[in-house]
Formats: C-alpha cells, structure tokens, sequence
C-alpha cells in the first residue's frame, strides 16, 4: 500500500512540474516572438534577452520530465511484475 502511495506521488509530482516547466517554456518563447507585448505585460521583467536565456535552458528538463512522464506507468507496471 505504502509503495502505491509513494508512485502516486511520483507520477503526481513528475505531473505538476512538467506543466511548470511547460508554460514557462511557452512563455519564454512568446517573450522570444512577441518580446515587445510581453515585456509590456511583465512591466519590463521578462525582456527579449531574458526569455532567451530562459528558454534556452528549459529544453532540458523539459525533455527530461516530459520522458519521465511517458515513461512511469511502463515502469512501474515492469516493476510490480519483478517484485
């Protein structure tokens, strides 16, 4: 039972970061597009440069997550069936 609860939490909390991780990578590109209406809209906060900087390095645990996501269930499914 306890094993069910801790890869709920996993899934969960592998879940919530990847759609951080999302919208900020979606946001930072927009920054990158749109740089004049964001920067209007962060009251300056998020300027072109910035939002590179920040998109640039998102892609990694983006894809890091986004895999981890894909594959949990798969892995806990193999892991069940070993243990």
């Amino acid at each position: 039972m306890k094993n069910l609860t801790n890869q709920i939490i996993i899934k969960k909390t592998v879940r919530w970061l990847l759609l951080v991780v999302t919208v900020l990578y979606l946001i930072s590109g927009f920054g990158i597009t749109e740089f004049r209406t964001v920067e209007a809209l962060t009251l300056g906060l998020l300027t072109k440069s910035l939002a590179f900087k920040i998109h640039d390095v998102l892609w990694i645990p983006f894809l890091v997550l986004l895999l981890s996501h894909i594959s949990l269930s798969s892995f806990f499914k193999l892991y069940a069936k070993v243990r």
